[in-house]
């Protein structure tokens, strides 16, 4: 492996990036692995994860660290726990991508059945809130922590169809808000929103089934955007929508 760059951007800095398996956490992974950071990657499939794993240790990068938790299931208990693990590997998180995302079905409110919208609403919302409230005293110890919560550029709209998915990002954004809005006088994490726009994701491809595979930017594109939110470039910048590429 390759000795770590002390002038990488992110060198020394320890990132959980929530859904790191799926197609943007993947990309913000090995964008700040790249840039010198020890990545933490929480999904819920282990073998995205040991994909992830072997792709990040082939480039020479600061080996990760693997999570395996199912966000539907996950508990205060899970979270607290691994809180604990963090701060017993690290003593310190600076950083944390709300990266994991699940569309389920999209169509009329009135036809979403509660199991589904409970479903969706945990995924994508609730847990959010979860992983958050259980690693901010990691976040406040470093000092200049980002929090970053990943909206969509169409359900964030609230218009017709997107179901529960739609309405749990538009209860992220103000979640997102809020903790902003609270941190900010201590100055220790800042809070922002990011929102990727109309990239080659699976979650685009499953939301925009009409649309060409190559209409839109890999997914690739948005990796200096993931170094800038997660870095000390973005000190300061707080409160904010962030859009990419």
């Amino acid at each position: 492996m390759n000795p770590p760059n002390p002038t990488a951007a992110l060198h020394g800095r320890v990132i959980l990036i929530s859904g790191a398996g799926g197609g943007l956490g993947s990309v913000a992974a090995k964008s700040c692995a790249a840039a010198g950071a020890c990545v933490v990657l929480l999904d819920k499939s282990v073998s995205q994860l040991e994909k992830l794993y072997d792709e990040i240790m082939g480039l020479g990068h600061t080996r990760p660290a693997l999570y395996p938790l199912d966000l539907e299931k996950a508990t205060e208990a899970d979270f607290a726990e691994l809180a604990e693990i963090l701060h017993s590997q690290f003593g310190v998180l600076h950083g944390l991508l709300h990266s994991a995302a699940d569309v389920g079905v999209l169509g009329p409110l009135a036809d979403i059945k509660a199991g589904l919208w409970d479903r969706l609403l945990r995924t994508n919302l609730s847990a959010a809130y979860g992983l958050t409230q259980a690693v901010l005293p990691l976040l406040q110890i470093a000092g200049d922590a980002s929090l970053v919560f990943t909206s969509n550029s169409s359900a964030r709209l609230g218009k017709a169809y997107w179901g529960a998915y739609g309405v749990a990002a538009l209860a992220l954004e103000g979640m997102a808000r809020m903790w902003a809005d609270e941190l900010a006088s201590a100055g220790r994490v800042r809070v922002n929103i990011f929102v990727p726009g109309p990239v080659n994701s699976p979650v685009r491809r499953k939301t925009h089934p009409g649309e060409a595979p190559g209409q839109n930017p890999s997914p690739a594109s948005l990796a200096e955007r993931y170094v800038y939110l997660l870095g000390p470039d973005s000190q300061g910048v707080n409160g904010q929508i962030i859009e990419g590429p």
